[in-house]
């Protein structure tokens, strides 16, 4: 037994679950919903506040698609049901294109470069947190809007392929996962430069750190304490 090590294992196991209760108290200010966040709350929030500021391609992605304005598009998408080829109706219409449903298959005729616009801008109002645009515009929350469009992009890209377009089913992809995919998962969310924040980034990455070895040697502290450590075997010569 080594009383020595035993308190400074106790002290440093005792300070560590004190500071993991701290954690997880709601004194972290509010969160995108107004409640007060705990710690890991305000962690996930400000690096998903970090990953949004550095994740808005959606110039870019005008960029690829303006070649694509005054090309027809003529498919067909089946959907899921028939409420669903309804809501692809709603918005390849508002988009200009010509759109026949029937049933659950929607057949869909119009401009492939403004199409990929609206679903761009579309994506771009709700990555600003714009939802009641998109209320105004189609008559439902942003977010189904977005799930529509992901979906129909989804089926669209494998639509083009089958006509062998394939640099236009690269770019219907392309926007899916670049404009459509972070206005969805990021709204809500205010975006921050890393360049901004680069004490509290730091001082979270050390923390972290310091955090797992500050449990580990409380552990190893204490175990050493009471006589439970490693140590090297003695070597016999017979």
């Amino acid at each position: 037994m080594n009383s020595k090590k035993i308190v400074i294992g106790t002290i440093l196991l005792v300070t560590f679950f004190l500071v993991l209760i701290a954690i997880f108290m709601p004194w972290y200010g509010p969160g995108v919903t107004g409640k007060p966040r705990n710690g890991l709350e305000f962690s996930d929030d400000f690096f998903n506040s970090l990953a949004k500021g550095s994740s808005n391609f959606m110039d870019n992605m005008r960029q690829l698609a303006t070649p694509f304005k005054g090309q027809v598009l003529d498919v067909h998408l089946k959907s899921k049901d028939a409420p669903a080829a309804q809501k692809k109706e709603l918005l390849f219409t508002k988009a200009g294109a010509t759109v026949t449903v029937e049933g659950d298959m929607a057949h869909i005729k119009g401009d492939l470069g403004q199409i990929m616009f609206a679903a761009i801008d579309d994506s771009d109002t709700m990555f600003h947190n714009q939802d009641e645009k998109i209320k105004a515009a189609y008559g439902i929350d942003g977010r189904t809007v977005l799930r529509t469009w992901w979906v129909a992009f989804k089926e669209l890209d494998h639509a083009l392929k089958a006509q062998e377009k394939f640099k236009e089913a690269r770019v219907v992809s392309e926007i899916m996962m670049r404009s459509i995919e972070p206005g969805y998962n990021f709204f809500g969310i205010s975006p921050e430069r890393v360049r901004d924040n680069i004490g509290m980034l730091t001082f979270m990455l050390v923390f972290y750190v310091v955090y797992t070895l500050w449990y580990g040697y409380g552990v190893f502290e204490l175990f050493e304490g009471i006589g439970m450590g490693a140590h090297a075997g003695h070597k016999e010569e017979v």
